[in-house]
């Protein structure tokens, strides 16, 4: 039976007004699977994850998400689709509770707000720490419960395929792991993670998949173990 892709990069080319910093990206994700990719500064990771959401313009080449090209859909009708994204750094609303925050999440749903509540309290049974903080404002969080608290968010509007651009930054050990965790558990549940991550090493020997983005250009793809064993990368990426 063929491997199942939720997620098909095939010839795409991206960047930011005259600067093109993805180059002919190939890439694609198993359904199911966490994907970590990793790569020197300016390698073009988190620029990757803002094409994947539509936030910026494929220039060339195609997007394909469950089977269906989505290239030419803004971010919200990707969103819509299935495609969510938490950008690197605070993206909550620090005024607002943990609770105000989920509703805010689940806009683009459109639904009413007697079932943005229902959905809310669904989702955070997934995080047990936002629960205890309900009617926290999001600023007071920690800065592990600020990055649970966007993923939540995120996850108000129902994505198949969660892009997470350095969920651990900043974080401690602790709280770093308890992001790592979550992680998993929601790819036990059948959504599909892409994560970039600056903590190469922690990341690769908890995921599924290791991508090395180098200088816009994926320059390999292997199960997370065979990454981390690449003499190359041990050297380069992981300080070994």
């Amino acid at each position: 039976m063929a491997e199942q892709f939720v997620l098909e990069i095939r010839g795409t080319t991206g960047g930011y007004a005259d600067n093109t910093v993805l180059h002919g990206v190939d890439l694609a994700i198993p359904a199911g699977s966490w994907t970590t990719i990793i790569g020197a500064n300016g390698a073009g990771k988190s620029t990757l994850l803002k094409l994947i959401a539509g936030i910026i313009a494929c220039r060339s080449g195609r997007v394909i998400f469950q089977g269906t090209e989505v290239t030419r859909l803004s971010a919200l009708e990707r969103l819509r689709a299935g495609i969510g994204l938490v950008p690197q750094g605070r993206c909550n609303f620090p005024l607002l509770s943990v609770a105000e925050n989920l509703l805010l999440g689940g806009y683009s749903r459109r639904l009413r707000r007697a079932d943005l509540a229902r959905e809310s309290a669904a989702v955070v049974a997934r995080f047990p720490q936002l629960r205890e903080r309900w009617s926290v404002d999001a600023g007071n969080l920690s800065g592990g419960e600020q990055q649970m608290l966007e993923m939540a968010m995120v996850l108000m509007a129902r994505p198949q395929l969660l892009l997470l651009d350095e969920p651990s930054l900043g974080l401690a050990p602790g709280p770093m792991q308890a992001v790592f965790e979550t992680v998993r558990a929601l790819t036990a549940q059948g959504i599909t993670v892409v994560m970039v991550e600056q903590n190469a090493r922690q990341a690769l020997e908890r995921c599924d998949i290791g991508v090395v983005l180098e200088l816009g250009r994926v320059s390999l793809v292997e199960p997370a173990n065979r990454v981390l064993e690449h003499p190359d990368i041990r050297r380069s990426f992981l300080g070994l």
